[in-house]
């Protein structure tokens, strides 16, 4: 008969139960939160003016959320508080003709819609790809 030792079993379960899982998913939240950052950042362009100016104010404004812990949930992310951003982001029709001011003269074949840069479009996919990776390689480091 074969004789099978489970000591090596018994040892990795100990270990596996004296491990603070929750401590290794905020740590890779704030990695991945980070790299969403990191990513957002470099996506994001500023705008250039007719007289010269340089924007970039929406691409200073993306922050990182704190990491929070609720139950058996770990949330984290990213956003900005600029109120034009979703204008940016997902587009926004034009006036077109319909200024209030007498003074307002229409531009001749304006646009009707401006079309969004869609920058969490972007980013998104490659967070979610980057994901698991991070967080196996926090769950192995805790496990160590």
């Amino acid at each position: 008969m074969n004789e099978i030792d489970f000591s090596q079993l018994e040892k990795l379960q100990k270990q596996m139960e004296s491990v603070d899982y929750t401590k290794a998913c905020v740590s890779a939240m704030n990695e991945i939160s980070q790299r969403a950052l990191k990513y957002i950042s470099n996506v994001t362009k500023p705008g250039h003016y007719k007289n010269g100016k340089t924007g970039g104010t929406l691409k200073k404004s993306w922050q990182a959320e704190r990491t929070t812990v609720s139950g058996s949930t770990v949330k984290g992310g990213i956003y900005t508080a600029l109120e034009y951003a979703p204008y940016v982001e997902f587009g926004h029709r034009t006036r077109l003709g319909k200024g209030t001011s007498p003074k307002y003269k229409p531009k001749k074949n304006g646009k009707k819609w401006v079309e969004g840069k869609k920058y969490l479009n972007t980013v998104v996919p490659k967070v979610e790809r980057d994901a698991p990776k991070i967080l196996m390689q926090k769950m192995e480091e805790v496990l160590k």
